[in-house]
């Protein structure tokens, strides 16, 4: 059956969503055993009916975290680095943090922040990681905080998705598939 619903998820007919309980984690992670999720979500504009459509405007829910609205930006030939955004909001009491972030398409994956003061733009990664504080909403899109893929061997391509795995202090660690989108308006990496 597994089998079967991850064909159905590959072809874009479905989106899967699986657990792995939490013996499945890392002996250092046990000290907030939650649900790893892994998604794979249908092609856009494909619904398929049930499940999480990363990228699209469904939540995927990690812990008291929701995140919504995953994307990434489409790339120009050549360009070894990318940039990718989502919503990230905090439904519990606690804060959480995004602490880490890889994916197989990219050498290193950061969480940078993008300010422009006296019209010079400065890129840097966020030290410690990212906090989401309890009971809000941290959005990272373009021209603020966002995913920065570096040393990408093969530039994303609009219809393309990459996978990313996003790893939470307390939520865990969460799978996800940005859908790749035309490169429009905003900040370009």
């Amino acid at each position: 059956m597994r089998n079967l619903l991850a064909s159905l998820a590959a072809a874009g007919t479905l989106a899967l969503i699986s657990a792995v309980p939490a013996a499945a984690y890392a002996p250092q992670e046990l000290d907030h055993p939650a649900p790893r999720l892994v998604i794979l979500a249908a092609a856009e504009g494909e619904h398929g009916g049930h499940g999480a459509h990363a990228g699209m405007d469904e939540t995927v829910v990690a812990g008291d975290l929701e995140i919504s609205s995953a994307w990434a930006r489409a790339m120009l030939p050549n360009q070894p680095a990318g940039g990718g955004y989502l919503i990230i909001a905090n439904q519990g009491t606690e804060a959480d943090r995004l602490v880490s972030a890889s994916s197989p398409v990219a050498a290193k994956v950061e969480i940078h922040s993008m300010e422009v003061v006296d019209d010079i733009m400065t890129m840097r990664p966020v030290e410690g990681g990212l906090e989401i504080p309890a009971g809000e909403t941290v959005e990272l899109k373009p021209g603020g905080l966002h995913v920065m893929f570096m040393g990408v061997t093969e530039p994303f391509a609009e219809g393309d998705t990459v996978p990313v795995a996003l790893e939470f202090e307390k939520a865990g660690s969460v799978e996800i598939a940005f859908p790749v989108r035309k490169a429009t308006g905003g900040h370009n990496h």
